[in-house]
């Protein structure tokens, strides 16, 4: 298991890796970041299991770190880290859907038990070949069924697999997040439609490869295109 660490204070950041070290499983290994744009750098390459972040960073917070993470699929798991007089936060971080969090001072045995309890969370199938015969069935899936109404949670349930190993599995095998990969493969066949069934309108198109919302649908196509669906049409005729 993967295991980064994130607080801007260098003292309790090397504190907490180094109990980490010292009492975490077998197998596991840890990296440190000392603020978020640091720690969303490490991501992209490393791509955490957990991530253990302070809350209370300069510029950009835990919460931030969170957010941005999860939007660009580079990890699922957090742990935060927070004071006594910050509990409010941890009761908010927790109804955002934090696994856990830790009290500063971190106590060895508590931070040993939920790492182990994460680790043994996590799908036991994590080989490069396991990645490679999923990611095929999910790609081939998502080829076929890209115009309906898909998510993590639908694809885990068909699947027999965890949301967050698919989520990974994405970032490693594409290199892309789910949303982002289902939205460039509705987009392709949108423009092919825009280009030869000249006789759909655009939101008929729309609908027709997965976006129910007409504006969401030009959103999305300006995003990948740089231009809306009804200008993307008059330049192919």
């Amino acid at each position: 298991m993967k295991v980064l660490i994130v607080d801007d204070e260098p003292l309790i950041l090397n504190g907490i890796v180094k109990i980490v070290n010292e009492s975490m499983p077998l197998g596991m290994e840890v990296r440190a970041a000392s603020s978020v744009p640091e720690a969303l750098d490490v991501m992209k390459a490393y791509l955490p299991d957990v991530t253990v972040t302070d809350l209370h960073m300069p510029e950009k917070n835990g919460f931030d770190l969170i957010e941005e993470a999860r939007e660009s699929g580079l990890c699922d798991r957090f742990i935060i880290l927070t004071g006594y007089e910050y509990f409010e936060y941890a009761r908010r971080a927790l109804r955002a859907g934090v696994v856990d969090y830790l009290m500063k001072p971190v106590d060895r045995d508590e931070i040993a038990e939920l790492l182990k309890r994460i680790a043994e969370e996590l799908p036991i199938e994590r080989d490069s070949s396991g990645y490679a015969i999923h990611a095929q069935r999910i790609l081939a899936y998502l080829d076929k069924h890209y115009m309906q109404d898909l998510s993590l949670e639908h694809l885990a349930g068909l699947m027999d697999l965890h949301p967050h190993y698919i989520s990974r599995l994405f970032k490693k095998e594409t290199g892309e997040n789910f949303v982002n990969y289902l939205n460039g493969l509705r987009i392709r066949e949108a423009k092919k439609l825009l280009n030869h069934q000249q006789h759909l309108t655009v939101n008929a198109i729309g609908q027709r490869v997965g976006f129910e919302s007409n504006h969401y649908f030009s959103k999305v196509f300006k995003k990948f295109t740089g231009v809306t669906p009804g200008a993307y049409r008059e330049d192919c005729t």
